[in-house]
């Protein structure tokens, strides 16, 4: 009986912590997203990602002729085709974060995303 007890409490306790985690990632989810592409290391274009309702793509064309295309939907962006060889900016996929920018070397293509967070979310450390 007080096995089935310590159980139950334990299963309780990781439904609320799942659901505290829960809460927390999508409150992070409302800082203001923007993507920023550069060919040649010139800025071509930002997106908000967060204001974006309805996905779509565009094609990035440099000047010898080789494109990446890019996808754009709620809060992500990927490169989903590409003619250079290796496709390693198509392998990563959707990002959402600053974490990991999408970089294709071949066609000198770059695309980060920064969040736009208010002064009173940076720590002491960051400022």
């Amino acid at each position: 009986m007080k096995r089935n007890f310590i159980c139950i409490l334990i299963l309780f306790a990781v439904i609320a912590l799942s659901g505290a985690f829960i809460v927390y990632t999508q409150s992070k989810k409302a800082d203001s997203l923007t993507a920023y592409i550069y060919s040649n290391d010139v800025l071509i274009r930002t997106i908000d990602l967060t204001s974006t309702d309805e996905p779509y793509s565009f094609t990035v064309t440099t000047d010898n002729g080789e494109y990446n295309t890019v996808f754009v939907r709620q809060g992500e962006i990927a490169v989903v085709e590409a003619s250079c060889p290796d496709e390693i900016c198509v392998k990563t996929g959707f990002i959402h974060s600053s974490a990991l920018p999408i970089v294709c070397l071949p066609n000198k293509l770059s695309i980060e995303i920064r969040s736009e967070k208010s002064e009173e979310d940076i720590d002491a450390v960051a400022q």
